[in-house]
């Protein structure tokens, strides 16, 4: 369950509380930013079973004041962990053979850990894709919002509310882009840039045994 809330003392234990009453149980938090009072929250919460539980939870959260719920995702019974997760995405990466395989194993990763509905990879001057996978949108749109991210004085603030991203994978001539409907928060973002410099790094190592990289 990610959630906004004031970035204030007591306000998590206020939704701790509201979720209890409903017989919800925070197992998992994490933090994926803060700014201007306000805190955005991924929560792992185990619930009861029943018709109706999450609708209950989500108005329970939204009874504290100023919070609010972005979105809710039914997970499986493994406790997701993000930094387990982004732990396990660099192993993947760098369990790969060739280069080619290491960028696969990118794009793959970042598709399934960040809940990615399109995800597309173009040459790093972003005139041509060569690679698309689910609807994204047009290759234009994609330069045109890379450019606007650059204009400004910290790129990180002015793409927050956005659930778009593009990332240069230095070394590979190749930039690697992606979307969903939730906005993309400033944690999720340098975890992407992360793994996207442990490919190219790691890429640029291999780069002897395989030239001309491409996905």
């Amino acid at each position: 369950m990610r959630i906004w809330l004031p970035d204030a003392p007591g306000s998590l234990g206020a939704i701790a509380t509201a979720l209890g009453a409903v017989g919800g149980n925070v197992i998992g938090l994490e933090v994926l930013e803060r700014g201007a009072g306000v805190a955005v929250d991924e929560l792992v919460v185990e619930l009861p079973s029943g018709d109706g539980v999450v609708d209950s939870v989500c108005r329970c959260v939204r009874t504290v004041p100023g919070a609010g719920v972005e979105e809710v995702t039914a997970l499986s019974d493994v406790v997701h962990d993000r930094e387990d997760g982004v732990l396990a995405a660099a192993a993947g990466i760098l369990a790969a053979a060739t280069p080619t395989a290491a960028l696969n194993a990118l794009t793959g990763h970042l598709m399934s850990l960040f809940g990615l509905s399109w995800l597309a990879v173009a040459d790093d001057a972003l005139e041509v894709f060569t690679e698309v996978h689910g609807d994204a949108p047009p290759l234009r749109w994609v330069a045109a919002f890379a450019e606007g991210a650059r204009s400004g004085a910290d790129p990180a603030n002015d793409t927050t509310g956005s659930g778009v991203f593009v990332e240069p994978v230095p070394e590979t001539g190749l930039a690697v882009c992606g979307g969903r409907t939730a906005p993309i928060r400033r944690r999720e973002r340098r975890e992407i840039g992360l793994l996207v410099m442990v490919a190219s790094r790691f890429v640029d190592a291999l780069g002897g045994r395989e030239p001309n990289v491409r996905i």
